[in-house]
């Protein structure tokens, strides 16, 4: 994957801009996340097992906490978005969680 596709992959177009270290922001890109930022921030999700059934609940908190750490913004910008703009943003961070560990 060429370097311009995953930047478009990893980037969210805001519909209504927001203030970012005293500037307007129209777009979020977010970095692939390292070892260093998992230590710190953990997993954005919680795998749930109960009664043989097994799902996922997102942590938002941690969502937003990759986002100002992946995006170079502050959380007062995170906390601007629309649910929407925000929900995009928990996709690409769940997208680098998503890869299986079956891949060589």
């Amino acid at each position: 994957m060429a370097m311009k596709d995953v930047t478009e992959a990893n980037s969210v177009k805001l519909s209504t801009p927001v203030m970012a270290h005293g500037e307007e922001v129209t777009q979020l890109t977010l970095r692939e996340p390292n070892v260093e930022d998992q230590m710190d921030l953990g997993q954005p999700f919680l795998i749930i097992v109960s009664d043989g059934e097994t799902g996922v609940k997102i942590q938002n908190k941690v969502i937003a906490a990759y986002v100002v750490r992946l995006a170079g913004v502050p959380l007062s910008t995170v906390k601007k978005l629309s649910t929407e703009e925000f929900q995009k943003c928990q996709a690409v961070v769940m997208g680098f969680f998503g890869k299986g560990g079956d891949e060589q």
